[in-house]
């Protein structure tokens, strides 16, 4: 089992990415609103404001994905779909990934419908 994050700094690919991912199976992930180490301090300490356009091109906030997968080949395809759909917007920068693998998994609360 494996534990896939992604940290999406372009929005706009977040509704495909999501319906991509879930026609893969990959019907479980917890979307969080992020702001990257460099964007904080640029806005919040006036001397590093040039350091914005570094990180997401001006944007004050990504979105960072997290979901457990259970095959190598979901996940493979995951990455896959995520990789060409940052392409296919041909913009630099739209975010990063990685995967580590999950120890201990489980379900919280009363099982049941």
């Amino acid at each position: 089992m494996y534990l896939l994050i992604a940290v999406i700094n372009n929005e706009e690919i977040l509704d495909e990415l999501m319906t991509g991912w879930l026609d893969i199976g990959i019907t479980e992930a917890t979307v969080v609103e992020t702001t990257d180490l460099v964007q904080l301090i640029s806005t919040h300490i006036p001397i590093f404001a040039g350091f914005r356009s570094l990180t997401t091109g001006g944007m004050p906030h990504n979105r960072t994905v997290f979901t457990a997968v259970e095959k190598q080949e979901v996940l493979d395809q995951a990455v896959r779909f995520l990789e060409v759909l940052c392409e296919k917007t041909e913009k630099p920068r739209q975010g990063t990934y990685f995967v580590v693998p999950l120890l201990h998994y489980g379900r919280l609360g009363r099982s049941g419908p």
